[in-house]
């Protein structure tokens, strides 16, 4: 899959779950740090997890990726997944 569609495929996972404001940026122009940055809102620490489990579930089955790290997902007020 090329950067494009795994950032798709994230966007379509927070969409499933209602996640909120779900911006998809293209920062390869800027940065070498990364192609695509998505974001999205949840309400709760209980729809924040349930975000992050739907990106992961979705990105394993349809991309074959596990993210390489997983920040601040214990506290359930925000996540970071890396999928490098």
């Amino acid at each position: 899959m090329t950067a494009n569609e795994i950032a798709l495929t994230a966007v379509k996972a927070l969409d499933s779950k209602k996640g909120q404001d779900i911006k998809c940026l293209e920062t390869g122009h800027l940065t070498t740090l990364a192609d695509y940055f998505v974001i999205a809102t949840g309400n709760s620490n209980t729809q924040i997890n349930a975000l992050c489990g739907a990106v992961e579930k979705a990105m394993k089955e349809q991309a074959g990726e596990d993210p390489l790290r997983r920040e601040g997902y214990r506290d359930g007020t925000w996540v970071l997944l890396d999928y490098g």
